[in-house]
């Protein structure tokens, strides 16, 4: 069975654009979907009663809580709800071709300095730690790391936007640890700038598969086009399992 996932900051819990999120979400047909910035939890309870999808919550150290929507039962859920997390780290369980796979959503601490960067290095070393015990099972770890890949490349800033310190180490950690970024891995020449959505210019919104399922990946890539421009400052990024 072929398993798609969705990560989606969707901008202070969509308030306002809840029909449009959906359309893009509901356009892909994915099977799980990371929701970052899912500040409202009646509008995250909306958008699963919309999708027709389950619901997991996570409130985060601030407003910017994290909520997982799933088409497939959810056997387990745990919020890893950290100090040293500027947000938190949502995880879910899902059976896969019978088998359990594990899903991790999170958003990490914005700022374009170079204090805020090493914040955001900090924060995946803790995120590495809670995952290494399931190093040898599958998962995967969706958000937005508002940092790029140490090759990625930067693009122009919007009007009046400063570039500033742009990341890389937090996801030269997670590479580091052997995951696999999913959309270099199909694309590896592409830009893939999921921010802004209106003027994309950086990629910061990733999914990273674990090394034990590197062989069943398939597809993914980020959407485009209006509705994704319009529904949030952020365009979404899926992959796939086959």
């Amino acid at each position: 069975m072929t398993f798609k996932l969705f990560s989606y900051n969707i901008r202070d819990g969509g308030q306002g654009r809840l029909d449009l999120i959906a359309e893009v979400i509901r356009s892909q047909q994915p099977q799980a979907v990371a929701l970052l910035e899912a500040n409202s939890k009646p509008n995250a309870k909306i958008l699963a009663n919309t999708l027709g999808m389950h619901l997991v919550y996570g409130p985060a150290n601030s407003e910017f809580a994290i909520a997982w929507l799933s088409h497939l039962p959810i056997k387990r859920s745990h919020n890893h709800r950290l100090e040293i997390l500027a947000k938190t780290l949502l995880e879910i369980e899902v059976d896969w071709d019978s088998a359990p796979l594990s899903l991790f959503a999170t958003h990490l601490i914005a700022g374009r300095t170079a204090t805020a960067a090493h914040q955001r290095a900090v924060e995946v070393e803790a995120i590495l730690d809670i995952m290494r015990p399931l190093e040898n099972r599958p998962h995967l770890l969706a958000g937005d790391f508002n940092a790029i890949h140490p090759d990625d490349p930067i693009g122009k800033p919007p009007l009046g936007e400063a570039q500033a310190f742009i990341a890389r180490r937090p996801i030269e950690l997670i590479l580091e640890a052997g995951y696999l970024d999913c959309y270099r891995r199909q694309h590896p020449a592409a830009s893939g700038h999921t921010y802004t959505a209106a003027h994309p210019w950086l990629r910061l919104d990733y999914i990273f598969a674990s090394p034990s399922i590197g062989g069943y990946l398939g597809q993914s890539d980020v959407i485009t086009g209006r509705k994704a421009a319009q529904a949030s400052d952020h365009l979404p990024v899926w992959a796939e399992l086959m």
